[in-house]
Parts: C-alpha cells; sequence; structure tokens
C-alpha cells in the first residue's frame, strides 16, 4: 500500500510536536541549573524544531487542498493552518536568536512555552478535525463505543476507567493478533 501525498502529513507532525517541547524543556532546565549540555540539547532541538514545523506545515498546506472540510471543520482547519504557521514563524526566529547565544534568556523561555502551549492546542484541533468530524478519512465504520469520555476534571473517574478498558483491551488485542503472525500486515499484502 503505497502512501499518498496527503497522508505525508500525519506522518511528520509528531516530530514538531515532541521537538519543541524537548527543546524548551533542555534549555529551561539548562538555564536553571547551568548545565552546559542541557544548553547544548535546547540549541539544537529549537533548531531540529524549526526544520520539522516547515516540513509538517509545508505538507499540512499540501494536505489542505486534498481534503474535504467544510463548515465549522474549515473553520477549524483554517485555525490550525494558522496557529501552526505561526508557532512555526516563531520557532524559526527563536532558532535563528538560540544559534547566537549560549544561555537562553527569559523572554526566550517564555514565548518557547507559549509556542508550546499553541502546538499543543493545534494539534487538539487536528485531532478533532480527524476523529470528530472526518476530515480526511474515508468512511472506516467510526468509533466502537461512541468514543471515549471527555477529558474533564468531572470525568476522572471514567477517564480512568476508559484508559484502563482501553490499555487491557489493546494489550490483548496486541497478544491476540502478534500469535497469529500479524506483525506488519498492511506491509505483507
Amino acid at each position: 500500500m503505497a502512501m499518498k501525498l496527503h497522508e505525508v502529513h500525519p506522518s511528520l507532525v509528531h516530530f514538531p510536536i515532541t521537538l519543541l517541547p524537548l527543546a524548551i524543556g533542555a534549555d529551561a532546565i539548562g538555564r536553571l541549573t547551568g548545565n552546559q549540555r542541557l544548553m547544548w540539547l535546547g540549541k539544537r532541538g529549537i533548531a531540529a524544531a524549526a526544520v520539522a514545523g516547515a516540513a509538517a506545515g509545508a505538507t499540512g498546506l499540501i494536505a489542505q487542498e486534498e481534503v474535504k472540510a467544510t463548515g465549522r471543520a474549515r473553520d477549524m482547519l483554517i485555525t490550525h493552518r494558522n496557529l501552526n504557521m505561526a508557532t512555526v514563524a516563531i520557532t524559526s526566529a527563536m532558532a535563528v536568536r538560540r544559534s547566537q547565544v549560549t544561555r537562553p534568556s527569559l523572554p526566550y523561555l517564555l514565548g518557547g512555552l507559549a509556542a508550546v502551549g499553541a502546538t499543543i492546542y493545534s494539534a487538539y484541533l487536528g485531532g478533532t478535525l480527524v476523529y470528530q468530524h472526518g476530515v480526511g478519512v474515508e468512511p472506516a465504520g467510526g468509533l466502537y463505543q461512541g468514543g471515549g469520555p471527555e477529558l474533564k476534571p468531572r470525568n476522572v473517574g471514567r477517564v480512568a476507567k476508559a484508559v484502563g478498558q482501553g490499555l487491557g483491551q489493546g494489550v490483548k488485542h496486541v497478544v491476540e493478533e502478534t500469535a497469529e503472525g500479524k506483525i506488519v500486515p498492511s506491509m505483507t499484502h
């Protein structure tokens, strides 16, 4: 099964989502403790986050032209896109600035924290586009049991129960399917 062009975007988005908080966290702890290795990691990490963000953003622009999103989903897609474009621009500017200094400044770290917050919210929007609105998804039968509970403080018990059930069932399926020889079935058929 060959990957389609619009499917490249979801395969790349995890890199900036991971690299940005890693870089900011390493720089924050490095600055706080004076640890040069952590600050070295932060400096390299923010550059990697900028490059990964640009790649995810470019493929996102391509993907938006291939998917159907109308009404509220279209508004969400626009918000997702624009937040990501702003975050990539900010992360790129931060990478340039960070390359010029050995120790991150407090405003740099606060800007990075804001960028992490925007990234988390935008990732939430991207997930909502797919899982709630079905943007870019060919019909696959929907969700089992109507999906999981909402992540709200009043639902802590329901969320904990759903986590336990989901992990239990997930592990059970891994064991069953592995025993059946289904290791990478989409690559072997």
